[in-house]
């Protein structure tokens, strides 16, 4: 995809994701009862991020032929994994992000996931018994004791592709009082003990649109442990409910077949398809796919749910945050 932009349109890109990153961040902070928190920024960021961050991109991408559909969905603390011996047990991930582009005959898609450690200096020190370090860094064979999916070992092998920590700032700043990269309020590291804010999460969501950045999964036909295990998060994540009480966010369905009471964000290039106009399940949608959803109204419209009622506990025991990027270009392969 990224041979049909130029250079500037591709730092359009860029600077579309910053924009809603900015505003996401913004609103964690001024939403908050209490003291914000990582997983604040988190929820913000997969609900009130989407819908900016798909009319910038739709600006660029629709002159090109190519629809968006970006969607999000936020749940906090599971699925938590074990591995090692003495057994250690540590939660997956903060967030899970998959772009999937469908062409005129076949479907591509990519994955990453990633840690949040709230940061007011752009760097944060983990201990070198870490056990989320541990299993970042070496990713050894681990299975889920959470969030309702199968059961047994799981090995990813090599994954620095498709695993990475994020730093968020945690301060009350404007763009232009932070030194961190391009100027983001969020910042990708590499996996080592002293985390540094070396990348923008703005270039990472730019570069998972343009197949830079993530690693390589199939939907369709899921045969590693890495593909299988994408696909069971994205199916469980569409199946639980929601709740954030400190940023005001309600109990409801994440995949409601009625979508003015459903917590699944997404916003959109009204073009972009439903399922049936795919007779191959390999090059299905990921909402109609895995969330097994039914969007009802027009593919532009943004649906926020109604902010429901506090409830005492935060976590939800099924399901990653997720922010689902999907593109769909009729013309080319």
């Amino acid at each position: 995809m990224k041979k049909l932009f130029s250079t500037r349109e591709i730092e359009g890109i860029y600077s579309g994701a910053n924009s809603a990153v900015w505003h996401s961040h913004h609103h964690a902070r001024v939403s908050a009862k209490k003291h914000t928190r990582e997983e604040d920024f988190v929820a913000t960021l997969v609900t009130d991020g989407v819908p900016l961050l798909a009319q910038r991109w739709a600006s660029l991408l629709e002159p090109k032929g190519i629809s968006i559909r970006v969607s999000g969905v936020f749940c906090h603390g599971h699925p938590q994994v074990a591995f090692g011996s003495p057994r250690r047990r540590v939660e997956l991930a903060d967030l899970l992000i998959v772009h999937q582009h469908i062409g005129r005959t076949k479907a591509f898609a990519r994955a990453i996931l990633l840690q949040a450690k709230t940061s007011t200096n752009g760097t944060a020190h983990l201990k070198s018994n870490d056990p989320q370090l541990e299993l970042y860094s070496t990713w050894p064979a681990f299975e889920f004791v959470t969030g309702g999916l199968l059961s047994g070992l799981r090995n990813f092998g090599k994954n620095s592709s498709g695993s990475r920590y994020v730093l968020v700032l945690n301060l009350p700043q404007y763009p232009e009082e932070i030194d961190w990269p391009d100027q983001c309020p969020w910042a990708t590291s590499q996996t080592t003990r002293n985390l540094e804010a070396d990348k923008s999460l703005a270039k990472l969501l730019g570069n998972m649109l343009l197949f830079r950045d993530g690693r390589t999964f199939s939907l369709h036909r899921p045969r590693s442990d890495w593909s299988k295990t994408i696909k069971e998060l994205l199916q469980v994540t569409g199946s639980k409910t929601y709740r954030r009480s400190n940023i005001g966010r309600g109990d409801t369905p994440r995949g409601a077949g009625d979508s003015t009471e459903s917590v699944l964000y997404y916003a959109g290039s009204r073009a972009f398809p439903i399922a049936s106009r795919f007779q191959s399940s390999s090059r299905m949608p990921i909402l109609e796919q895995a969330f097994d959803v039914a969007l009802k109204t027009d593919e532009g419209d943004q649906k926020i749910p109604p902010n429901g009622l506090d409830r005492p506990g935060e976590q939800d025991p099924g399901g990653v945050s997720s922010l689902i990027i999907e593109t769909f270009d009729p013309e080319r392969e």
